[in-house]
Formats: C-alpha cells, structure tokens, sequence
C-alpha cells in the first residue's frame, strides 16, 4: 500500500500546490508506514492558517480512525487552497493524491 514508485498526482494539485508541500505530505505518509501503523486507502489533508507565520496541516484517515496534526511556515502563496481538503488514494497498484474537487 502507497507504494514509492507509483505515486501520481494530478493537474490540479501539480498547479495549486507548491512542491515542497507535495513532498510534505507524501513524507506524512511514508513516516506513518514506517511507524507500522496501519493506514486507510484514503487518507484525507486539510490545510488551515494558524496565523501569519504557521501553516497546520490536519492529516486524518477513517479505519482504524487516526488524527495527525502537522506544523509548517506559513506563506501568503498559500492563500489559495486554504480550506481545501486532499485526498491520497491507493487502489493497491498506485497511489493518487487529488483535490476533493477533482474526485
């Protein structure tokens, strides 16, 4: 499950999304397999404005039901997908990480 070398994501959040942010949220994934903890198919991003300089990142997944809430800085770029929710889909052969939007 979330495999390393079938990982995509599509147009919409390789435009709204910076890279490092993608990369944040592929490493939230991948610290929680290496925890052996045992993760959804769908695991769910939201993004919230702590204030001026910190960016919380809510990583949530509903079976076994687990909440982790992750720290950044905060930059005015990020504006544009406050408030959105990403999801990160693996149907056994691939992974997807997509804006709910886009679903």
């Amino acid at each position: 499950m979330f495999q390393t070398d079938k990982r995509y994501i599509t147009c919409g959040v390789q435009q709204r999304l910076p890279p490092h942010l993608i990369a944040m949220l592929w490493l939230c994934i991948d610290l929680r397999l290496q925890s052996k903890d045992k993760l959804d198919y769908l695991q769910v991003f939201k993004f919230e404005k702590v204030s001026n300089e910190v960016l919380a990142i809510r990583h949530e997944q509903e079976k076994p039901a687990r909440l982790y809430v992750h720290y950044t800085g905060y930059k005015d770029e990020y504006a544009d997908f406050l408030n959105e929710t990403v999801f990160v889909i693996d149907d056994k052969d691939h992974s997807t990480m997509l804006f709910g939007y886009e679903y």
